[in-house]
C-alpha cells in the first residue's frame, strides 16, 4: 500500500516537472514574440528591424545557424536578406551572390502548404518557416542547427508558425512604408523624407552634443545633359548616379534625392573633416565611373558638391542645408566638377 502510494505521488511529481516545463517554455515563448513585436514597434525601417529580429529569434531558440530569406516569385529567387552564423550578424550586402531557386526545395513545401517543415536528418536539423502576410508570401525563415543537437520539437510548429507571422508582418509594413518614403525612379529618400530626418539629426546634435554633416550633390550641366542625350537617358543616369551614392556610404548614411537632379547625403555622427573627405572620394568615383545610357553607349557625367556641417550657433536644420547649399553653389561658380566646404566652421562640427 505504502509502495503503491509512492508511486502515485512520484507519478503525480513527474506530471507537474512536465506541466512545470511546459509552462516555462510557453512564457518564454510568449516573452520572445512579445519582444519581436516591441522590435517591430521600434522602427518602420527593415535595416534596423531585421538586425534585431534575427538576434533575439537567434538567442532565445538557441540555434548556431538563421536566415531570412524573401521571395521572388517573378524570377524564381531567394534572396537572403538577413544571416545570423554563430555570433557573425550578416546583413543583405553581403548576401547578394548568395540567392537560390524556389522551385523544387522545402522553401516551396514550406510556402505553398503555408506550414512549417521540419526536417531531421543526421547531418541536418531544420525549420522551415513561412513567411505569409495578407495571405501573400513574403519570404521563408530558416532556423537550422539547434544548439542541444535534438531535432526541432514538432510541438513547437504552432510557435513557429506565430513567429513567422510577426516577422512577416514587419517585414510587410516596412515595404509599404519604403514605397512611400522612397523615390519611385532612383529608389533614394524623398524630400519629405529628408526634411524629417534633418529635423530628428539636428535635434540629437544640440540636446547630446553630436555632430552631423550633409553633402549636396548636383550633376553638372544636367539640363544640357538631357537636351543633348533625351529624358530616357537622363533618368538612366540618375539611377547610376543613385546607385553609387548608396554603394559608397554606410548605412547608417541617409541618401535622398532632395529634387531634380539634386541629391543629398545626411550623415550621422560624422564631422566636417571626415564628411570632406567622403565628397572628395564621391566626386573621383562619380567623374571616373562610365555611365549608360538608355540605348547603351559610355557617357561620362560630374557633379559639384556642397558640405556643411552642424554648428552649435545653429537654431534649425534649415541653416546646415542652407550652409551646404551655399557651399554647392560655390562649387559651381568655381569650375563645377569640385567639392565646396561651407565658409564657416561651424563650432563643434569637427
Amino acid at each position: 500500500m505504502a509502495q503503491r502510494s509512492r508511486a502515485r505521488l512520484g507519478g503525480d511529481y513527474r506530471s507537474l516537472h512536465r506541466q512545470n516545463q511546459m509552462l516555462a517554455k510557453q512564457v518564454d515563448q510568449l516573452s520572445m514574440l512579445r519582444e519581436i513585436g516591441l522590435v517591430i514597434n521600434r522602427s518602420l525601417e527593415l535595416a534596423q528591424t531585421l538586425p534585431d529580429i534575427a538576434n533575439v529569434v537567434q538567442g532565445a531558440l538557441e540555434v548556431r545557424r538563421l536566415t531570412i530569406y524573401e521571395l521572388d516569385e517573378k524570377q524564381n529567387r531567394l534572396r537572403p536578406i538577413i544571416a545570423k552564423y554563430g555570433d557573425d550578424l550578416i546583413t543583405a550586402e553581403r548576401l547578394e551572390e548568395d540567392s537560390m531557386p524556389f522551385r523544387g526545395t522545402p522553401f516551396e513545401e514550406a510556402v505553398r502548404s503555408g506550414a512549417v517543415l521540419l526536417v531531421a536528418e543526421p547531418h541536418r536539423r531544420a525549420a522551415f518557416v513561412p513567411l505569409m502576410a495578407e495571405y501573400n508570401a513574403l519570404g521563408v525563415l530558416l532556423l537550422e542547427d539547434p544548439r542541444d543537437g535534438e531535432p526541432f520539437d514538432p510541438e513547437d510548429r504552432a510557435f513557429f508558425h506565430q513567429l513567422g507571422a510577426q516577422i512577416a508582418l514587419a517585414i510587410h509594413n516596412a515595404k509599404l512604408y519604403a514605397m512611400a518614403v522612397t523615390d519611385g525612379l532612383t529608389g533614394l529618400y524623398v524630400r519629405r523624407y529628408f526634411d524629417l530626418r534633418m529635423e530628428e539629426e539636428f535635434d540629437q546634435a544640440r540636446r547630446y552634443r553630436r555632430c552631423f554633416s550633409l553633402l549636396m550633390f548636383d550633376i553638372d550641366h544636367f539640363k544640357r545633359f538631357n537636351d543633348a542625350h533625351g529624358h530616357q537617358t537622363g533618368d538612366a543616369v540618375l539611377q547610376q548616379f543613385a546607385q553609387l551614392l548608396r554603394r559608397n556610404t554606410r548605412r547608417a548614411d541617409v541618401c535622398c534625392r532632395y529634387g531634380g537632379e539634386e541629391m543629398a547625403v545626411i550623415l550621422p555622427e560624422t564631422g566636417l573633416a571626415e564628411a570632406a573627405r567622403l565628397a572628395e572620394k564621391l566626386r573621383g568615383r562619380i567623374a571616373e565611373t562610365v555611365f549608360e545610357g538608355a540605348e547603351g553607349g559610355a557617357l561620362s557625367v560630374t557633379s559639384s558638391v556642397g558640405v556643411a556641417a552642424f554648428g552649435r550657433a545653429m537654431t534649425q536644420p534649415e541653416d546646415v542645408v542652407r550652409a551646404a547649399d551655399k557651399a554647392l553653389y560655390a562649387a559651381k561658380e568655381g569650375g563645377r566638377n569640385r567639392v565646396a566646404l561651407a565658409s564657416e566652421t561651424p563650432a563643434g562640427g569637427e
